[in-house]
């Protein structure tokens, strides 16, 4: 009974809290039980004013044709939980006399909190009405079940995973799921991030995942296959994060970090692996072939020795990954060289890393790509015995990063120069060599107070790769405008692959944004000191 009450009362708290956030003080501030009870009054009217636009709603949806009864359940769910949201703030800013303009006004019960609260409880109605009328109501989203493999890998991709007559590429994309899923639960386990976030936002990420690939409309693949390898690379990293949790729940500091730094060689060098899988070199290939001579893993080598997937072949979101990838990993380290360079006092160093710099950007991205699709081959020309490789993807993975790093280099040129003149000196004092002050003093420093600056140039990197689309690549952007014309069923359907679209960019860079406000609160930007986290 004790559980029960202190629960109820912890509900309570909630719920007074969210009311003075959304709608400002009460006037029963100092009456609590009067403050409850109207609280509870307000929100069970909420609750029947609510249930009254669920029946409402979803009877004047006209069942049939492509909207089903499932479709109109969602869609009304989705617009009564927001006229309870309405409803609820409009009732506790009368009720409860909370100001709702501002003081000048001769009216007591008027102030500015909850006029905002009202004005954003509209916003939000709205934006809910409109997004779940696309999704369910006015949309049909078959045309993205039917392509769903071709925007995420690309057609040439596709072919070869889904077609029997073709050998099989399939396998090389597993095993960097597989990676990168291991190296998240390990990066969050490492984190401060609690088990219960974790556990709650990785089992929404999954189920999404899971649905997206195992819905049976339109599937053109095994669809049990890859619900299990989707499960076991689940289940996987989840092990890695309970692994990496109790690890750093039971080492010391200096060991964790050294933990984490592991973790980042891991992740980037996944980017270089993932590459490598699609596309073996020449003589990666041969290094296999002799290690299946002499009878090691031969079932598993024989396919590294096969002829792997040209970048010309690759395509969709893939496509854009790798190139943001290499914007933002290679970027990152030409950034710092360049960095490090144009701040240098030797003119040998200096001037050339100016030149690069102004050079490159003092030009748009798009101009940039173009020299890259029609001038770089002859610059590469003399550096590569086949001009061949010099493939379109790598001309566009070389512009991206070197346009990226260019960014980056002023970037964390402002943060070389914020650091305090005091620690290089007594790095200096303490013996450190000049490489090992720049490394290992002066780097660290910089990148913890600009690392807002440089995620943003990370997220500018991601939404700029759509401008593939421009220079004929088979990007995410590109299969998506065309995609109403694979089919004679889909012709006019353009504005829902544009929204799929749309939604993708959104989250990875939302979610970008996440982790670097996470990676902030780690290194002490959101308080003061923290020095020593960087």
């Amino acid at each position: 009974m004790s559980g029960d009450i202190r629960t109820f009362n912890s509900f309570i708290k909630k719920i007074l809290e969210l009311e003075r956030g959304v709608a400002g003080r009460s006037r029963w501030d100092n009456n609590s039980k009067m403050d409850v009870n109207l609280s509870l009054l307000c929100l069970v009217f909420s609750v029947l004013f609510s249930s009254y636009m669920l029946i409402t709603t979803k009877s004047s949806i006209t069942i049939g044709g492509e909207v089903s009864s499932a479709d109109a359940l969602i869609y009304s769910s989705a617009v009564a939980v927001a006229w309870l949201g309405v409803s609820w703030v409009i009732l506790i800013s009368v009720i409860k006399r909370t100001r709702i303009i501002p003081k000048i006004v001769p009216l007591p019960w008027f102030g500015s909190t909850a006029l905002l609260g009202i004005i954003s409880s509209f916003i939000m109605l709205f934006l809910v009405e409109w997004v779940f009328d696309v999704l369910v109501i006015s949309m049909r989203w078959d045309i993205v079940w039917a392509n769903r493999v071709s925007v995420m890998l690309g057609p040439n991709l596709t072919e070869a995973m889904t077609q029997d007559y073709l050998v099989s590429e399939n396998w090389r994309i597993w095993p960097i799921i597989f990676l990168l899923w291991g190296i998240v639960g390990s990066a969050y386990g490492t984190s401060g991030t609690s088990t219960r976030s974790y556990l709650i936002g990785f089992g929404v990420v999954s189920a999404i995942i899971l649905a997206f690939a195992g819905n049976p409309l339109e599937a053109n693949y095994n669809i049990d296959r890859v619900l299990f390898r989707f499960i076991l690379a689940t289940v996987l990293s989840l092990c890695c994060f309970f692994a990496m949790r109790y690890y750093s729940n039971n080492v010391e500091e200096y060991k964790l970090n050294r933990a984490k730094k592991y973790i980042g060689y891991a992740a980037i060098s996944t980017f270089f692996l993932t590459i490598i899988l699609l596309d073996p070199p020449e003589f990666i290939k041969n290094f296999a072939a002799h290690l299946v001579g002499f009878g090691i893993f031969e079932s598993q080598l024989e396919l590294i020795t096969r002829d792997g997937v040209p970048p010309a072949r690759w395509g969709g979101l893939l496509i854009n990954l790798i190139v943001a990838a290499a914007g933002c990993v290679l970027g990152f380290a030409i950034g710092v060289i360049l960095a490090f360079s144009r701040q240098s006092t030797l003119p040998v160093l200096k001037w050339p890393g100016v030149a690069v710099i102004e050079i490159v950007r003092s030009g748009p991205l798009i101009c940039w790509l173009y020299f890259a699709m029609y001038l770089l081959p002859d610059v590469a020309d003399p550096l590569f015995t086949n001009p061949e490789d010099f493939d379109n993807i790598v001309r566009m993975m070389a512009i991206f990063s070197l346009f990226g790093g260019c960014y980056i280099a002023e970037v964390i040129r402002g943060g070389l120069q914020a650091v305090d003149s005091g620690q290089k000196e007594a790095a200096l004092a303490l013996g450190l060599s000049p490489i090992q002050i720049k490394l290992q003093i002066e780097l660290p420093n910089a990148v913890r107070t600009t690392l807002p600056s440089i995620v943003s140039v990370f997220i500018g990197l991601w939404k700029d790769t759509t401008l593939l689309f421009i220079i004929e690549i088979v990007d995410f952007f590109r299969i998506s405008k065309t995609m109403a014309n694979t089919d004679l069923r889909f012709l006019g359907d353009f504005l829902e692959p544009v929204y799929f679209t749309a939604l993708v960019f959104w989250v990875f860079a939302f979610y970008l944004s996440r982790v670097s406000m996470n990676v902030e609160k780690g290194l002490g930007l959101v308080k003061e000191g923290g020095g020593d986290a960087a």
